[in-house]
């Protein structure tokens, strides 16, 4: 059992990870098709704000498993997290142990795209938000990436992973994930309450604030 990990990274380095093909795919062009002209403009303009001003994060933790049942997996720090899914995933892969992971593009990011908005500056807020898409896709393939490698040195392997929300998971999970990335971080402090929200209780990993919905600011 170990600590989370908070892994450093540099926006340059992540926004050179980003293909064309990839950002494209996120802006809804379709693959094989090369950007126009004004839109290559605007995907170029969104790469250097990005490169210039970015802050990505990735946090990650890694925990042996003790067993998993049908619709939960148990940990040998005795937590209990719940989903078919996972257990379903962790049990067929014989897997004895799972890493929990949490990737964000960073607040910079979305202030700037907020600010855009604002601003009555549609298109660039687009563009941007898509990229920071982009970018927390490509935090996830160079983390996963960097676990690969340390465990075909150990004579392990990965398997592909699943993120509560999507597919057959619950997004109720994010709360028992967050819960094991903040184990034994520094507390922070809570974000300040918005959009009807009481403010309590808001788990804070790095820019990442876990709502009571399972969703994330």
């Amino acid at each position: 059992m170990s600590a989370a990990s908070i892994l450093a990274v540099s926006a340059a380095d992540a926004t050179a990870g980003v293909t064309d093909a990839e950002f494209g795919r996120l802006l809804g062009i379709p693959r094989g098709r090369e950007m126009a002209a004004e839109i290559g403009e605007r995907a170029g303009l969104a790469r250097r704000w990005y490169a210039e001003h970015g802050q990505p994060f990735v946090a990650l933790r890694r925990i042996a498993l003790v067993s998993a049942a049908a619709g939960s997996v148990t940990l040998e720090t005795g937590e209990v997290i719940g989903g078919a899914a996972l257990a379903e995933r962790l049990r067929d892969g014989e897997a004895h142990a799972l890493v929990a992971l949490a990737v964000s593009a960073g607040p910079e990011v979305a202030a700037e795209a907020a600010r855009l908005w604002a601003d009555d500056r549609p298109d660039e807020w687009y563009f941007l938000d898509r990229f920071a898409a982009a970018i927390a896709e490509q935090l996830v393939w160079q983390a996963s990436a960097a676990l690969c490698g340390d465990a075909t040195a150990a004579g392990e392997g990965l398997l592909p992973h699943l993120s509560p929300g999507c597919g057959r998971w619950e997004i109720s999970a994010q709360h028992e994930l967050m819960a094991l990335l903040c184990a034994d971080q520094p507390p922070s402090p809570s974000a300040p309450p918005t959009d009807g929200e009481d403010g309590l209780n808001m788990p804070v990993l790095g820019p990442m604030t876990l709502l009571a919905s399972g969703a994330i600011r």
